[in-house]
């Protein structure tokens, strides 16, 4: 897991720190990822608050995407985290 945001690295490692996250946090100053993923704001130049599950593979298997006051739930996106793993095993005969 990993998280992408238009913030700078100084600000990803502070808050990092405080919230002391296990997974790194890429900075995207120049919106090349949040251009691609189509969450930019052009008009106030931030990206919409997203969250993307990205397989193995790098196949883009679910995302969602909102305005800045959205609130995402994260049972959900544990839910399609435990489906693709689902998916994964193989079946027994």
């Amino acid at each position: 897991m990993l998280a992408i945001s238009g913030d700078s690295p100084p600000c990803h490692a502070a808050f990092a720190t405080a919230r002391n996250l296990p997974f790194p946090l890429l900075s995207d100053l120049h919106r090349v990822a949040i251009r691609a993923y189509g969450v930019l704001d052009e008009d106030r130049n931030v990206a919409y608050r997203s969250t993307f599950v990205v397989d193995r593979e790098g196949v883009l298997r679910w995302g969602q995407a909102g305005d800045r006051q959205m609130v995402r739930d994260g049972r959900e996106i544990l839910r399609v985290l435990d489906l693709i793993e689902t998916l994964r095993r193989p079946t027994s005969a």
